[in-house]
């Protein structure tokens, strides 16, 4: 059984489904955990709301809770394990040691939810379970642009044997030279490949044209998670990347109904673009490639989550007031699927309406114009935006709870299809 263990603020899923989807390609035995459920040889075996119910957990918290339902029909396999922060509390990671350890990076999610997470070291510090449980002559993965990511390094167990392979474009947080004068290596970009790089030797890897989900590289989070999958697929081959391995990966999509950069289309020529970001810096990177896509105007339909801090709710809605031409905030808590939100941390409970209303003063306290508004019920949202939309506009949707249900109305309100 090798595990490959990947946590962060972002990246993390798309990081983990890509793994599972090439590795099982290559005809190995693959259990996958991310933060739908957790899947056999790619088939869903449970959901999101089942791991709940029968756990008390989402999937990604102690998602070692898989392994031994696994491990009784196929004794050698990969387990591909997205860890969420909840992994570094008292349920910890339902196992003792990885093979490899991914770090995609740490940014303004879920401070204040709790005493221990107050600011972007504290995220840093619970998830440096990534490096201390990596175990005997294993490799560890991490964004070396990422100065918070790299702080952490001193937990890798110095006794253990363990491969650094820094991953990022500038890598500046990190000793490089002296890395490589080492026989170390490193995941980089240089003219538009990602290459893999030693002392001697720079090997192109893959074309970041050739990968549809980069957006020609416009988008640069997909750049650092196309980098990371091929970082954790070399770890797991044991420093070998076949032909083959690379054609494969060239070959995966992301999930249509997944809800992350999901691109349709509609006859009038209007795209929309659904993800689930979730944090200020998330939402202005899908702001600004939805600017790029777009012949016109950027219109986004904006939520975030009940269980943030008033504090992080305005400085989101501040810090992306002007990143869209129009915007609609509506409320993950709206009446119809939700009435309410119980805190279990720091946070409030909240009503309907209230994080909508919080989000959209932040909004309107910087933006420079007062092209934004709140209409409490997601359905509405996209409905009122479908009609201001014109051709050649992109509409950025970050979709609810239920990417599925998400997707079903901007078909029937857009009358779009996948692009």
């Amino acid at each position: 059984m090798k595990i490959i263990s990947i946590t962060g603020t972002k990246g993390k899923t798309t990081v983990t489904r890509a793994l599972a989807y090439v590795l099982h390609e290559q005809k190995e035995p693959t259990l996958r955990v991310d933060t739908d459920g957790h899947y056999v040889n790619e088939k869903q075996k449970s959901t999101l709301s089942e791991s709940k119910k029968l756990f008390g957990l989402v999937p990604t918290v102690c998602p070692g809770k898989y392994l031994l339902a696994m491990k009784k029909y196929h004794p050698v396999f990969t387990a591909i394990l997205e860890t969420a922060i909840g992994s570094s509390r008292r349920g910890g990671l339902g196992y003792r040691r990885h093979a490899v350890g991914i770090f995609t990076n740490v940014f303004e999610d879920h401070l204040g939810v709790t005493k221990r997470l107050r600011t972007r070291k504290d995220i840093a510090k619970a998830k440096n379970f990534v490096f201390s449980a990596i175990g005997e002559g294993g490799y560890a993965i991490f964004n070396a642009d990422d100065k918070l990511v790299c702080s952490q390094l001193h937990y890798i167990p110095e006794k253990r044997n363990v491969t650094l392979l820094p991953v990022g474009l500038t890598l500046c947080h990190f000793n490089v030279q002296s890395h490589l004068e080492k026989g170390g290596a490193i995941i980089t970009v240089e003219n538009r490949f990602i290459v893999l790089k030693t002392k001697n030797k720079s090997s192109s890897l893959i074309n970041i044209a050739d990968i549809p989900w980069t957006f020609n590289g416009y988008f640069l989070p997909s750049v650092y998670n196309l980098m990371f999958i091929l970082a954790g697929l070399y770890a797991a081959k044991n420093g070998r990347l076949s032909k083959k391995i690379l054609t494969t990966l060239k070959d995966y999509r992301l999930d249509n109904t997944g809800g992350r950069l999901t691109l349709l289309k509609n006859k009038r020529g209007v795209k929309i673009l659904i993800d689930f970001a979730h944090e200020k810096y998330s939402l202005k990177e899908v702001a600004d490639l939805a600017k790029k896509l777009s012949q016109r105007k950027a219109i986004g339909i904006l939520r975030l989550a009940p269980d943030r801090t008033d504090k992080m709710l305005l400085e989101t809605g501040r810090f992306i007031a002007n990143s869209f031409d129009h915007i609609f905030v509506y409320d993950k808590i709206d009446g119809i699927i939700k009435n309410k939100y119980v805190s279990t941390g720091l946070t409030p409970s909240r009503k309907k309406g209230e994080v909508s209303s919080i989000f959209l003063r932040g909004i309107l306290s910087k933006k420079t114009d007062s092209r934004a508004k709140q209409i409490i019920i997601e359905e509405k949202a996209i409905a009122e935006a479908a009609k201001l939309a014109e051709p050649g506009d992109v509409v950025v949707i970050i979709c609810g709870d239920n990417h599925i249900r998400t997707l079903s109305y901007v078909k029937k309100y857009f009358q779009a299809s996948f692009a």
